[in-house]
C-alpha cells in the first residue's frame, strides 16, 4: 500500500482571483507544489525531489512571464512592486535550486511550507488585487 500525503495548497475558491489565465496557471503551481510536498514527506530521495523542484521552479518562472506580459499589456500600475515580488522569490528559488544541485543538501518540509505560504498570500493579496483592478478598469 502506498502512502500518500495530504495536500499542502488546496485549490478551492479562495486562491480563484476570477481571470481564468491566472487560476489555470495558479493550479499547475499548486499541483507542482503538493508533487514536491509529497515526495519530501514520503521519499526524500534526490532523485524524485530534484526535478520536483526544478518543475516548481519552471512553472513559477512561465506562470510570473505570463502574469508580468498580461499586466504590462494592461498598462497595470502596480507592474514594477509586483515583478519586484516575483523576482525575489525566483531569486529564492533558484538559490536552493542550486543549492540542491550541489549536492549535500535535501529539501525539508519547511521549506516547501514556506512556498505554499508565499504563493497562498501573494495570490489572495497581490494578485486578486490586479484581477480587482481589471475588473474596475474594465480590461481583461
Amino acid at each position: 500500500m502506498e502512502l500518500a500525503a495530504a495536500e499542502l495548497l488546496n485549490w478551492s475558491g479562495e486562491l480563484s482571483v476570477g481571470v481564468e489565465s491566472m487560476d489555470r496557471e495558479h493550479r499547475e503551481l499548486a499541483l507542482a507544489i503538493n508533487e514536491l510536498h509529497e515526495a519530501v514527506v514520503i521519499d526524500n530521495q534526490q532523485g524524485l525531489t530534484g526535478p520536483l523542484l526544478r518543475k516548481v521552479v519552471e512553472v513559477t518562472r512561465a506562470h510570473f512571464s505570463s502574469e508580468e506580459s498580461l499586466m504590462a499589456a494592461n498598462q497595470y500600475p502596480g507592474l514594477a512592486l509586483h515583478v519586484f515580488k516575483h523576482q525575489y522569490l525566483l531569486e529564492q528559488l533558484e538559490a536552493l535550486l542550486a543549492r540542491f544541485n550541489r549536492g549535500g543538501f535535501k529539501l525539508n518540509e519547511h521549506t516547501v511550507i514556506f512556498l505554499r505560504d508565499w504563493f497562498k498570500t501573494h495570490i489572495q493579496k497581490e494578485d486578486a488585487q490586479f484581477a480587482v483592478w481589471l475588473n474596475e478598469n474594465g480590461k481583461r
